[in-house]
């Protein structure tokens, strides 16, 4: 009887183990949670990029900073640019972002650098 119960007890162990690096190992909680949507303007003249991110959870963020990276028309990398996001963003809501940039870029890529999660995981 305890040969069984130690082993039902080891097989527990290891599936939950295997199920728990499946889950998050490679991934970004980010990008699950938090998607950035954007375009390319002008502010005052000058290139710029605004847009939106979108909380995908029942959870709230805040301090949340991005990356704006870009290249110019030929391949090279420009100055990153960091971007805070001035406002808490609710479950399921959105916050407004919007900043210059160095120099107008060929192509541009709006990444999550940081964010705090808080508050409680309301439902939908």
């Amino acid at each position: 009887m305890k040969r069984w119960l130690a082993l039902g007890i080891l097989l527990a162990l290891l599936t939950t183990a295997a199920t728990t690096v499946a889950q998050g190992f490679g991934s970004n909680q980010a990008d699950r949670s938090l998607q950035v949507t954007w375009n390319p303007t002008t502010r005052r003249g000058q290139p710029a990029i605004e847009g939106y991110v979108v909380n995908q959870t029942g959870w709230a963020y805040r301090r949340i900073e991005l990356a704006v990276d870009g290249t110019d028309g030929g391949g090279r990398p420009l100055p990153t640019t960091i971007v805070y996001v001035n406002s808490e963003i609710g479950p399921y809501d959105r916050g407004f972002f919007r900043s210059a940039v160095p120099a107008a870029a060929n192509t541009y890529q709006v990444t999550v650098r940081f964010y705090e999660r808080f508050g409680g995981g309301g439902g939908m």
